[in-house]
């Protein structure tokens, strides 16, 4: 019946296991499942199509993985591009336009190929031309941390491997070369022109915001707080804009005695066109999709499937672009949909109170539960007011859009006689700005969430399955069995498995020409260096969403080995912020940061249960000829392990220290392994088992060439941020385990999976024990009362 959820299922299965680097050991798993089930059940067309859609989809990823621009990456090039539309103007040196290269230095592509092309604002182009320039090509690896914004994804989702500046002026060689283009973009400078011309600037923001769904043109703050209440997806064009032009429209087409055939076509017809003339969102393709399939069941009499149009809508979008699975307005469309979908089929039927505004509260908290995961692993906030928010606003939204349309038509026609409506229009606006700006002095709208694990994801909806379930068949026989089963997988996974773990993680964020390090312990968490000159605001962006994820609102101290930008940047923005910091340490005070700082010198020491953290360097009163020579030198003990974090010592403080160190497991190499650090006495002492970089692209020759090699010779094995991105280190008993961004692990990293695997199987089979020896008993009970 739900054949199409199985087929998206299966090819969706094929993407991520492609992206992470497993699908050859997934495909060769289901092949021969699937073909052993085949011969014993003699049913093989349902089979074959489930390994056609794991072969599509390695086949898709592939082919969606392929730029011919990612070959010409820090190079310079001549290169003939269509300009398709322009994006909003931001503070930077810098305007971008949406845009496809058709030839680079001379010579044509075989296909058009998607990019992002940055022009000087001195030079700006026209939309819809075709131009001519010499530009640089940029890669599109900026920052490789886990479950932080991924940028290569991003552009991914637009079919899109690298970006392209030009800081010249560029030849423009045809104007107006798409029909289809000067339309869309005509439609939007007739709405820019109409509201501007008739409304306040902020209030035809919103309107516009709206109607063309580009969040772009809201005021940032003004923005924030719409996330904060839980209304973005009223400024993004979603399935909700469509749903009411469709109840709009086909009431207003009955009204006029037309057909019903002739009314849906008409407004199959208009949202579509409504579609183009906005560029297609993906939260809007969607929504058409399940739209056309509905249209299709009522033109041709056939019986409509909500669960396999999501299905169809899925498979349909993630054909043509495979990585829009990954994108998270994907994912939050959908699983919304989703949402309204089950609620409607399998608990509106069951309620027994009628009152329509607690089914819609009942409804927008299923919503709300239902995409939880999505929301805390992309935006990390629960808008826990956004039910209310929701409930009061939409009305008002659902005026706002009829009304915002009504107005943009009629402007066409009849423009003289809309000088009062648009009054009133722009009250209502002002009324709606007014009353977002005003939860601003809510102490309470929302919570941040730490990002949820795929096993805690797979539980989270299992059990909501579950709930359902039970709700729709209360009286089902499975519910002692399945709770008992629930329960037991919950203890064991979230509860016992998080009290008796007694590991350190150790991370190395990827950032850039920076270090950030984390540690985490028990409930102890620590940051090591936090800066980065490689991001402007790499506290908000970085390291503020880098321990959130984690759920790290609580840091217990933070160490800044010395005051060099790199190494604390992000640490105001940081203090700043939600997340609790409860002590900094440095080599000295010497900062205008503006928070209390404890300063360490040699013999500071401190111990957490098995975690023991000394400091190393600098002596007390030491005077260094350079900032980079007090750096703090932190050795974290772990059991028998250690990890040395050498800030910027360079060889006036390696020469000292070198009579007071040992051999350490992993060393964060000193001064991003610049070649005035790292000493062959320094590297002969320490011989570090794993040696790690911290760097990204810079023009300081760091790292340097012979500091490598000296690592490699002493036998470390020598990973690095700029190529391995985030690396993160278990430390557990007395073994060292780590993997990294690019998924390059440890040897013994297999380990840690039979950790989790054997206590859930031992658990698994005792469940089982169980409920047949619970079977058995309730059978001969059975018979026996049967018979006595």
């Amino acid at each position: 019946m739900y054949i199409l959820i199985s087929i998206f299922a299966a090819y969706a299965v094929g993407i991520i296991s492609y992206e992470h680097g497993f699908f050859i050991r997934l495909f060769t798993a289901v092949f021969i499942v699937l073909v052993y089930n085949s011969i014993a059940t003699k049913r093989f067309i349902y089979k074959f199509v489930i390994i056609a859609f794991l072969i599509l989809a390695f086949i898709n990823c592939n082919y969606n993985s392929k730029f011919v621009l990612k070959q010409y990456v820090n190079e310079e090039a001549d290169i003939s591009a269509k300009i398709k539309t322009q994006n909003k103007a931001t503070d930077s040196e810098f305007m971008s336009y949406n845009a496809s290269v058709m030839s680079i230095n001379n010579v044509s592509l075989k296909e058009e190929e998607n990019t992002i092309i940055y022009v000087n604002k001195k030079y700006p182009l026209e939309e819809n031309s075709i131009v001519q320039f010499k530009g640089s090509i940029a890669g599109s690896n900026f920052s490789k941390n886990r479950m932080l914004f991924n940028y290569d994804n991003y552009l991914r989702s637009k079919k899109i491997g690298a970006v392209i500046f030009t800081e010249e002026p560029v030849n423009v060689i045809e104007k107006d070369f798409s029909a289809l283009n000067k339309i869309s973009i005509g439609f939007r400078n007739y709405a820019e022109n109409t509201f501007y011309n008739s409304l306040s600037k902020e209030n035809a923001d919103i309107i516009l915001s709206i109607i063309l769904g580009d969040v772009d043109y809201l005021d940032e703050n003004l923005y924030d707080n719409i996330k904060l209440m839980g209304l973005a997806h009223i400024f993004a064009v979603s399935g909700t804009h469509i749903v009411l032009m469709y109840g709009t429209l086909l009431s207003a087409l009955k009204f006029c005695c037309l057909s019903r055939k002739a009314s849906w076509a008409i407004t199959w017809a208009v949202i579509w066109f409504y579609g183009f003339l906005i560029g297609f969102p993906l939260t809007v393709m969607r929504a058409l999709v399940m739209f056309t399939l509905l249209f299709g069941a009522e033109v041709f009499y056939k019986k409509y499937n909500s669960l396999n149009s999501i299905a169809m809508a899925a498979l349909v979008l993630t054909v043509y672009n495979p990585y829009w699975i990954f994108d998270a307005g994907f994912l939050l469309s959908f699983s919304a949909a989703l949402s309204l979908v089950i609620y409607n089929k399998y608990i509106t039927n069951q309620m027994l109170n009628d009152n329509m505004i607690l089914r819609n509260v009942y409804m927008c908290l299923f919503l709300q539960l239902f995409t939880l995961p999505v929301i805390a692993y992309y935006f990390n906030y629960a808008p826990v007011m956004g039910i209310l928010y929701n409930l009061l606003l939409l009305p008002v939204f659902t005026v706002v859009l009829i009304y915002g349309f009504t107005l943009l038509i009629i402007n066409a026609v009849i423009p003289a006689l809309l000088a009062i409506p648009f009054a009133v229009f722009n009250y209502i606006l002002h009324t709606l700005r007014f009353i977002i700006k005003f939860t601003e002095k809510f102490a309470f709208n929302g919570v941040e969430v730490a990002t949820m694990s795929v096993g805690a994801i797979i539980f989270f909806y299992v059990m909501v399955a579950f709930v359902i379930y039970l709700y729709s068949n209360r009286e089902s026989c499975v519910k002692t069995y399945g709770l008992t089963v629930l329960i037991s997988f919950y203890t064991l996974n979230f509860i016992i498995a998080t009290a008796a773990d007694d590991s350190l993680y150790f991370n190395v964020a990827d950032a850039g020409q920076g270090v950030f390090t984390t540690v985490k312990y028990s409930d102890k968490n620590f940051i090591i260096d936090c800066g980065s000159t490689s991001s402007d605001k790499f506290g908000k962006y970085t390291a503020v969403p880098y321990m959130t994820k984690h759920g790290a609102f609580v840091i217990d101290g933070v160490f800044i080995s010395h005051w060099d930008s790199d190494h604390y940047s992000g640490l105001r923005e940081l203090a700043e912020s939600y997340i609790k910091v409860r002590k900094i340490f440095s080599s000295s005070d010497d900062t205008d940061i503006g928070e209390e700082i404890t300063v360490l010198s040699e013999r500071n020491k401190l111990k957490l249960g098995r975690l023991g953290i000394d400091i190393l360097w600098p002596e007390e009163n030491y005077t260094a000829s350079s900032a980079n020579n007090s750096s703090l030198v932190i050795l974290l003990r772990f059991n028998d392990s250690s990890i040395m974090l050498a800030g910027d010592i360079e060889k006036e403080a390696e020469e000292i220290l070198t009579s007071n160190i040992e051999h350490s497991d992993i060393l964060i190499v000193p001064h991003h392994g610049s070649k005035t650090s790292s000493t062959a006495d320094f590297v002969e002492k320490v011989l570090p088992d794993i040696a790690v970089l911290s760097y990204g692209r810079n023009n300081y020759g760091i790292p340097s060439k012979e500091v490598i090699e000296r690592y490699e010779k002493a036998g470390s094995n020598v990973l690095s941020t700029f190529d391995q991105g985030e690396i993160n280190f278990i430390l557990k008993g007395d073994k060292i385990y780590y993997n990294t961004y690019t998924n390059e692990k440890s040897d013994n990293y297999y380990e840690l999976y039979f950790t989790g695997i054997i206590p859930n199987l031992m658990n698994f089979c005792l469940l089982m024990i169980w409920i047949i020896k619970n079977k058995g008993e309730r059978y001969e009970l059975q018979n026996y009362n049967r018979y006595d």
